[in-house]
Order: structure tokens, then sequence, then C-alpha cells
């Protein structure tokens, strides 16, 4: 009963853990609020946000277990960085947005909190500046399948004009033994469009084959 006890009494190095998983906390929070800060104009993840900002925390509770190991240190983050990679599909900055988290929670379960704060500040306050500095263009993925016999070089233009702000032809392939053409455009819509009148438009002119719209990963362009 004794030895149960014991592993509950608080002693200088449980009170070490339990001020950095605070410090963690504290960590997370300022990296979760600059990566919703950076994409204040895009669609993001509330999972996600909720992961790196309690992945810090964590962390620095596991670090002091294995500290004296440095391979064990580096294969658990590769587990956590493998659990986001095959939960959900990401872009390269929720990516590094993950591995940011986790080297900050490392560092501080390693009592180097100038540094760990410095990092934080740092890569928080440069994500914020290059989220104004570059704008997200939303742009998306048209593909129209048409047949054979149609000449597609000029036959959609009027229809692309009327909704779309920018778009151009990515690819042109055969299908269904080449008795067909899909045709992909990159497309920029025009805003608030009816989605729905111009799919319909399309589907007069393309004989009421496959139309699909996709949402690709977001693009950075420079605002100028």
């Amino acid at each position: 009963m004794m030895e149960l006890l014991e592993g509950f009494s608080v002693n200088f190095e449980t009170g070490n853990i339990l001020f950095n998983m605070f410090l963690g906390l504290i960590a997370g929070v300022i990296i979760a609020f600059g990566y919703i800060t950076a994409n204040r104009n895009q669609k993001y993840s509330k999972n996600f946000v909720i992961t790196i900002l309690l992945m810090p925390a964590i962390m620095t509770v596991i670090i002091p277990f294995i500290a004296s190991d440095l391979k064990k240190t580096l294969s658990l983050a590769g587990i956590f960085a493998l659990v986001r990679f095959r939960s959900i599909p990401g872009d390269s900055k929720d990516i590094l947005y993950v591995f940011f988290s986790l080297s900050v929670g490392v560092i501080i379960g390693l009592n180097s909190y100038f540094i760990a704060f410095i990092l934080v500040l740092t890569i928080t306050l440069l994500f914020a500046v290059i989220s104004l500095i570059w704008k997200v263009e939303e742009k998306q993925i048209l593909k129209i399948t048409i047949p054979e016999d149609m000449n597609y070089k000029d036959v959609f233009t009027d229809i692309l004009d009327k909704y779309l702000e920018k778009y151009g032809v990515k690819n042109v392939k055969t299908s269904n033994m080449g008795t067909l053409f899909t045709i992909s455009y990159w497309i920029q819509p025009k805003k608030d469009i009816d989605t729905k009148a111009f799919i319909d438009e399309l589907r007069t002119r393309n004989g009421n084959l496959n139309i699909i719209i996709e949402n690709p990963d977001d693009q950075l362009i420079p605002v100028l």
C-alpha cells in the first residue's frame, strides 16, 4: 500500500514535469492561435488545431522518461507524425506545424524554456507576416467529359468567361477506349457564383456527360 502511495507523491522531478506541462500548454495555445491567424481566410480543421495545441504539453510529459535515449525520442516523434499523416491528408504547411509543435514540446521537456519560446514566437510571427504578404488563391480543378468528335478548343469559352475570373487548360486525355475526352481546367470562380447553374450550362454543351469540380491543395501567390 505504501509503495502504491509513493507513486502519487509529488517530488522535485514530478513538480518539474507538471511545470513543463503547463508551459507546453501555453506554447500550444500560442502555436494554435498563430495557425488560426495565418489561416483566417481559409478552411482549416478544428481537430488539427486541437492537435497542435495539445501536442507540446504531451511531449513535455513524455520526454523526461526517455530523454536519456535519443533513439527513443526520435522514434516517438516519428510515431506522432505518422498518426497525423495517416489520419487525413494535409498540405506542407500543416506538416510543418506538426513538427513545429513536436519540437517545442521536446525542447520544453528538456528544460530549455528560453529557446522554446523564442522558437514559438519567431515561427508564429513569421507565419503571421507571410499570411499578410501572400494571398491564397482559391483555385479549383474542373473536369469536363466530351464526345471524341467534339471540337473542344472554344466550345466552353463563353460559359467559362461568364462564371470564372481566371481559367486555363491543364491537360486533355482520352477515356472509355478513346471514345471520350476529358478536359481538365484550373479555374478561379467569380465570387458567389451559382455553381449549379454553371454546371447545368456546361451539361447542355457537353451532351450531359460527366462534369467534376475538385478542390486541390491551396496554392500561394504573391500579392501584387
